[in-house]
């Protein structure tokens, strides 16, 4: 299926379970997809014009599409024992349990921090959920639940829970 795999419970050589998925912004939501294309166009339009040259138009839409490569092309996301392996367009990323200090599990996505603070850095990933955002979300909460029992000492937030509004954030230290 495009834009989704799954890969739970998997076992390594080693025999540590495994989780993973795709996600692609771009084509799990069609019609966002649509209007940020006609706004690059939009705003590429623009630049030709003011630069008097369709090299500038075409220059301005290399540019944004290459700002938005996260939303564009897939991100593969690997969860097991030892840490998230993260697979974004331009680049990996591997974030280590043992290093993680602060987790937010949200439904419009994530955040892993190697940091304590509340504001993002370059000291951590982002998270996209795919397809499956509930199951995604589950998958990594049971990974960092194990990460915490094992002594390891990770902040997991989850401010905007599927659970119910009276219900407060689960934080688990």
């Amino acid at each position: 299926m495009e834009g989704d795999r799954e890969n739970t419970a998997d076992s390594t050589a080693t025999g540590s379970p495994k989780a993973g998925w795709t996600a692609w912004p771009a084509a799990e939501s069609p019609g966002r997809t649509s209007l940020l294309l006609i706004a690059i166009m939009a705003l590429a339009g623009l630049c030709g014009m003011i630069g008097g040259d369709f090299l500038w138009a075409a220059t301005g839409a290399a540019l944004m599409m290459l700002g938005l490569n996260r939303w564009f092309l897939p991100t593969t996301f690997e969860v097991d024992d030892d840490g998230i392996l993260v697979g974004y367009p331009l680049r990996r990323r591997t974030v280590a349990w043992r290093d993680a200090r602060r987790l937010v599990i949200d439904p419009g996505g994530g955040w892993l921090s190697t940091s304590r603070g509340g504001r993002r850095s370059s000291s951590g990933l982002d998270l996209y959920w795919g397809r499956d955002a509930v199951g995604n979300r589950a998958r990594l909460r049971s990974f960092a639940r194990r990460a915490v029992a094992s002594g390891i000492e990770l902040e997991v937030t989850e401010p905007h829970s599927d659970r119910s509004e009276s219900e407060d954030p689960e934080v688990i230290v």
